[in-house]
């Protein structure tokens, strides 16, 4: 926490820890799959991702329907 306070967390996996990539690449495969369908351009590795677009009207495009995918279908908070 900010103020320096310890809170334990009894769900989800460490930040930094060795399994927190591999399950992000576990649990995002969906995703990967769903912007190759959608035939965009992207790197993605663990839970970071770069979606390439030609035009930023494009990119605020995307960024919103790729929001509601992850949102809706996956249940992820974005």
């Amino acid at each position: 926490m900010p103020d320096g306070t310890k809170v334990a967390v009894r769900e989800g996996t460490p930040q930094g820890g060795p399994l927190s990539p591999l399950l992000s690449n576990v649990v995002l495969n969906e995703l990967d799959g769903e912007l190759a369908r959608r035939g965009l351009r992207f790197v993605r590795y663990a839970d970071d991702a770069n979606i390439f677009v030609r035009s930023e009207r494009a990119g605020l495009r995307v960024m919103a329907s790729v929001r509601q995918f992850l949102e809706k279908r996956m249940r992820l908070r974005v």
